[in-house]
């Protein structure tokens, strides 16, 4: 809950490594942008920051190489308390430094930095009684209490270690929308975990330098999309082709569909195996998506109907912009035939779909793949049919952000035109 007389603000929570590091990603935050994909693709994370002072190029170098306190993860602890000592990490809110702890004069006239740094000596009751080594600070000399914002001691730190590269680190987000309504309640869309699959650093030519991270739904140790492999599948249902796939790749499944298919043989040749599982998924109407670990498997045609979240209208909702397109290229087919014939024994298998909405004239859509059974033709050209035909007609919208729309929903529109 939030104070409802405040304004109105969008804030993220992020842990990366376990560390709790919202309050400096807030403070640095140029963008921040989450895919979540409704069908073929795994959900993603793109964290743009601020970087003038390199402070978050040497967060990652010292996160890699070992551990390091963030902000959000410290606690208070004043000097005047006895409980710092020497070798204790502290957050530099920036400011002079001295060659002394009883100097007047500062040991340049530039500030330095904040940033995190070590205690290296303490003398009580001094002008200046703490004497610092910056790490992501720029400080060496002794500074006054009043600097000094947040600390740990040396032996209650939190550590962080990551070891290695920090590809793979797993980064958690939130997104909280606070007081959005007016009403003192809050959205919260919880983005869930990925794996860091990018860091990015830029700057130069007139622009300020900023580092990007890039995150994915899709372990960095999976070989589901690299590693291409042959395997024959023999009298498995598709979910739990589903299971043993996302088992084998440090995943889970979530199968949410009336219609599992049973193979009495499939084949996968030199083919990676989310691939492979997403051609399964187009031939049964099954979409598929990748969020927080999960290999979701989900009738796209079911999630339609279901009752909507919200109306989109305008004057009403916070519209940026919008825009509605029709085409009949590849789409609006009257009605769709799979035929396949076993090259072995001869037999045909054929079965011709027309949906009761159908215009005639239209022109028929024509599949020549492998099924096994005529009920396997009528799910294959039902699917194929809706596949074409629910791309004669798109709308795009850019909103003011809503936690409460996430894929798979549905939304009504109207007084658009």
């Amino acid at each position: 809950m939030s104070n409802n007389e405040i304004a109105r603000r969008t804030e993220i929570a992020v842990k990366i490594g376990g560390a709790d590091v919202s309050a400096d990603i807030n403070k640095y935050l140029l963008s921040f942008n989450y895919s979540d994909s409704e069908e073929d693709e795994a959900d993603d994370l793109r964290i743009e920051l601020e970087d003038r002072e390199t402070d978050w190029l040497n967060w990652f170098k010292t996160v890699s190489e070992g551990s390091v306190p963030c902000e959000s993860d410290t606690k208070t602890v004043p000097v005047s308390s006895g409980e710092l000592k020497t070798g204790d990490m502290v957050h530099f809110k920036g400011g002079h430094h001295y060659v002394s702890s009883v100097a007047t004069v500062s040991a340049n006239h530039t500030p330095r930095k904040a940033g995190t740094a070590k205690i290296t000596n303490i003398a009580k009751g001094a002008l200046h009684p703490i004497h610092l080594i910056g790490e992501t600070s720029n400080v060496y000399g002794w500074v006054d209490e009043n600097l000094i914002e947040l600390a740990f001691t040396a032996d209650d730190a939190p550590k962080h270690k990551i070891s290695g590269d920090f590809k793979g680190v797993k980064i958690s987000a939130v997104i909280i929308q606070k007081n959005w309504e007016s009403d003192g309640k809050d959205r919260v869309l919880d983005c869930g975990v990925f794996e860091v699959d990018d860091i990015d650093a830029a700057g130069g030519g007139g622009q300020a330098s900023r580092v990007t991270i890039k995150a994915t739904a899709l372990p960095h140790s999976s070989t589901v999309r690299t590693e291409r492999k042959t395997k024959a599948w023999e009298n498995i249902k598709l979910s739990a082709i589903a299971s043993e796939i996302a088992n084998k790749n440090s995943l889970k499944s979530m199968f949410l569909a009336a219609f599992d298919p049973l193979y009495s043989r499939r084949e996968q040749i030199q083919t990676s195996d989310i691939v492979f599982l997403q051609g399964l998924c187009k031939n049964a109407g099954i979409s598929l998506k990748v969020t927080a670990g999960v290999i979701v498997l989900f009738d796209e045609a079911d999630f339609e109907k279901k009752e909507s979240v919200r109306k989109i209208k305008r004057g009403e909702s916070d519209i940026k912009t919008y825009r509605f397109s029709t085409s009949s290229n590849d789409t609006n087919y009257s009605k769709c035939r799979v035929s396949y014939t076993d090259p072995a024994s001869g037999q045909t298998i054929e079965y011709t779909y027309v949906p009761s909405d159908s215009i005639p004239d239209n022109p028929t859509l024509e599949i020549n793949e492998k099924v096994e059974t005529v009920e396997e033709a009528r799910r294959l050209a039902m699917n194929r049919l809706r596949q074409k035909n629910k791309t004669e007609y798109k709308a795009n919208f850019t909103l003011v952000g809503d936690a409460g729309l996430v894929a798979g929903v549905t939304a009504q529109v109207s007084n658009l035109r």
